[in-house]
Order: structure tokens, then sequence, then C-alpha cells
């Protein structure tokens, strides 16, 4: 809805988006409830990379089709390591995406279909 779409640009513009074009945003700022929630609409227009810092005990779960449908080129999820599903359509059709880094999904015991479908362009999957 509208507050939502509301109160997630106002956290983005906290992000920290500068010439690299890289979004650096806290990941338990967008978890509700636990569940981690990132949607292609909320990317702002010029990044090409993003980065979810700050690890927390209590997000323990990503949405579904978080990411996708997005252009951007690079995703790291640093702060996801305590997370143990990932919903079904993660970085699904993700066609500009290049390198993601997974390294911190070890205690992930669920993970959804559809899990990086139809990337075509994905060179470097780092894995734990």
């Amino acid at each position: 809805d509208a507050s939502t779409r509301e109160k997630v640009g106002e956290l983005i513009k906290k992000g920290s988006f500068g010439s690299d074009r890289i979004l650096r945003l806290d990941t338990p700022t967008f978890a509700d409830s636990g569940c981690l929630e990132f949607r292609n609409e909320w990317i702002p227009e010029g990044v090409l990379s993003i980065l979810f810092t700050n690890p927390n005990p209590s997000v323990t779960s990503v949405a579904p089709n978080f990411l996708a449908l997005s252009n951007i080129t690079c995703v790291d999820l640093l702060g996801l390591q305590y997370v143990t599903s990932v919903g079904t359509g993660f970085l699904l059709n993700c066609y500009s995406l290049k390198t993601v880094n997974l390294t911190c999904l070890q205690n992930v015991s669920s993970i959804g279909s559809h899990f990086l479908s139809r990337c075509t362009l994905l060179e470097i999957v780092d894995f734990c």
C-alpha cells in the first residue's frame, strides 16, 4: 500500500547510495516479524549493486519474490547470516545479475522454488 511504499522510500533515503552506485541497507530495517522483504520497485534508479548489512538473529527468513525482476548486477547478502528459510522466487528473472554472494546463507534449511531462476548473465555465485 501507499504508506508502506512511503516508509520504504524514507528508509532507502537513509541508506548509503553514493557514486559507486551501491545501495547499502541495514537488514533488520526491512524485516517485519523476522522476514526480510525487498521488492524491485523499491530500488532507486541508478543502483547497480545492493549490499545488505548488519546481521541480526531476529531476521530468520526471506520473503517470496525477493528482488525478483530487478535490474541490479550485484547482490551481497552479508546481513542474512541468521536466515534459515528462503521463499519462492528468490532473485527470479534478474536478467542483469552477474554476481551474488550467498556465503552468509550457511544456516538455510529450506529454499523455495525458482531460486536464482533465469539469471542468464550470472557469472559468479559464492556459496557457503
